[in-house]
């Protein structure tokens, strides 16, 4: 209380002072100056001798992956399996249940529906003069089909993307060559690079005589790294692909930009679905009695 008597006392001889001076306004109360703003740490990647105020140093720029790393991240992504299950091996197959089921693949054919993982497939396939080649493909499975049928098989004929996991006794995917060379000719037939069958080279061999001896076509001796990779075979990599107990070829059955080798895919598809099926009947897993 004695404290602010004396303020009392001061202020009012404070005023008395200043009115005699003649300043006539009245003092404004000080103003008490803004605490000062507190200064920003110093980055734990300030060098040592870093004064206040100095910028902040750089953040140290993040090591590079060593190449070798990246690719085996790439190849694990790449071999990851995503078959649910322990892959069969060749003495444990076993053929589906049922009557014997083959499963003829359109290459290309409603290729737009593919899903996301498959989205390469949209814009694929060869074309000549219009025709995109799953018609041709088409064609050839759709004759095949109706004579299997007419020999007591049951048939499925698939677009390009195959149901997850689908089973059959024999899937064979059929699809045309296309070339810059219209004197390219010939077919070929290829068996999946890992087939946990282990029957599937003894068809190709079987397709080859028999689709040679339908068609007339020359038989092209080599296969393409794509044919043996197949994405409908890598039941390890897509969802949507063959049940690893599938038997499973494809066959480029001539070349679309050919001549030669469209009087046969093109204007007499049955030539070609004939070779197909004389060998489906002669493979030993497939034969049935005609109905």
């Amino acid at each position: 209380m004695r404290l602010a008597g004396y303020a009392g006392g001061f202020a009012l001889v404070a005023g008395l002072v200043l009115g005699s001076a003649g300043f006539g306004t009245r003092a404004r109360p000080a103003v008490a100056p803004p605490p000062e703003a507190p200064r920003a740490e110093a980055s734990l990647a300030s060098p040592p001798d870093a004064q206040p105020g100095d910028p902040p140093a750089p953040a140290p720029e993040a090591a590079p992956v060593p190449a070798e790393q990246e690719r085996t991240s790439r190849r694990r992504r790449y071999e990851r399996n995503r078959y649910p299950g322990p892959i069969p091996t060749p003495a444990e197959w076993q053929p589906p249940e049922g009557p014997v089921r083959i499963a003829l693949q359109a290459g290309h054919w409603r290729a737009d529906e593919a899903p996301p993982e498959l989205s390469g497939l949209r814009d694929n396939g060869t074309r000549w003069a219009g025709m995109a080649e799953w018609e041709a493909n088409l064609a050839i499975a759709r004759r095949a089909g109706a004579l299997l049928e007419e020999a007591g098989y049951l048939v499925d004929i698939l677009p390009a993307v195959v149901p997850p996991d689908y089973r059959a006794h024999l899937f064979i995917s059929i699809h045309a060559d296309g070339s810059n060379d219209s004197g390219a000719t010939g077919y070929r037939v290829a068996a999946p690079r890992r087939d946990a069958t282990g029957r599937a080279v003894g068809f190709v061999e079987l397709l080859e005589r028999r689709y040679g001896e339908a068609t007339g076509l020359p038989r092209i001796p080599t296969v393409t790294r794509r044919m043996q990779g197949y994405y409908a075979f890598n039941y390890r990599r897509y969802e949507h692909a063959l049940h690893p107990m599938t038997i499973a070829v494809i066959i480029e059955t001539g070349f679309l930009t050919s001549p030669g080798d469209r009087r046969v895919i093109v204007d007499d598809p049955g030539r070609a679905a004939r070779g197909i099926v004389d060998a489906v009947r002669a493979f030993p897993v497939t034969a049935v009695t005609e109905r």
